[in-house]
């Protein structure tokens, strides 16, 4: 099966070629704001670095949120342009799962995951992961909260924090009780490469969606201004 992964919720713009679990291809970058220049250009990159073709394709897995909500619309549209021209089913992989399940494969070792994303302000998208072996099981469902509710939240337990929301989690949990320990920062953010990594795997378990009805999960309700920009409702 031959994937191609999406990444544009983070500050992470990046496509990636997939193949029967092997990585083919990967074109990204960590420089946020750059989606909409960027995202097209990296797709047609990493297909060609791959020797394939859109027609190659057996799936196409976008990062689906929560996260930023203009990069979070742009991967989803041209996700949905691209099912919609070659006919490939298209695969929803959330963005914290994803983040945490590259965190736990690269540190090989059992325990608690918490995937952050800077949500602004002092606020955090969180879920909480419980890593052993090969599975990741979800402990709480995505999250919009505050750092100091948190940090609460999570007691006295041993965490390893990941994501770009990390250093905000660990400022708020030094000297308290959480016993925190960041991700290596090779291995802390979203990549397109897991994406479509996840993606293969849901695609082999008939985990798609429908183009007409998939939306982003944004978490936070958002609406556009009279200038037509985005903005949050913290209602």
């Amino acid at each position: 099966m031959t994937v191609l992964g999406i990444e544009t919720a983070t500050s992470v713009c990046g496509a990636a070629v997939l193949e029967d679990g092997a990585l083919l291809a990967l074109e990204e970058v960590n420089e946020g704001r750059v989606h909409a220049e960027r995202l097209l250009p990296f797709i047609d990159s990493a297909l060609r670095a791959s020797g394939r073709t859109t027609a190659s394709l057996h799936a196409i897995a976008v990062s689906i949120g929560p996260g930023s909500f203009t990069g979070l619309r742009i991967g989803l549209s041209i996700a949905k342009g691209l099912v919609l021209a070659t006919g490939v089913p298209l695969v929803a992989v959330p963005t914290l799962e994803a983040l945490a399940s590259r965190t736990a494969r690269a540190r090989k070792t059992d325990g608690l995951v918490l995937a952050a994303i800077d949500a602004r302000r002092d606020e955090v998208y969180c879920q909480l992961f419980e890593a052993s072996g090969e599975e990741l099981r979800p402990l709480w469902e995505p999250r919009d909260l505050a750092v100091d509710r948190l940090v609460g939240e999570l007691g006295g337990r041993r965490v390893l924090v990941t994501g770009d929301g990390r250093a905000k989690v660990m400022a708020r949990a030094a000297g308290g009780p959480v016993r925190c320990e960041e991700a290596d920062a090779s291995a802390a953010l979203c990549s397109a490469a897991e994406i479509a990594r996840l993606g293969e795997e849901r695609a082999q378990a008939g985990k798609t969606e429908d183009p007409a009805l998939l939306e982003p999960r944004y978490i936070k309700e958002f609406f556009l201004n009279s200038a037509g920009r985005i903005g949050v409702n913290t209602r």
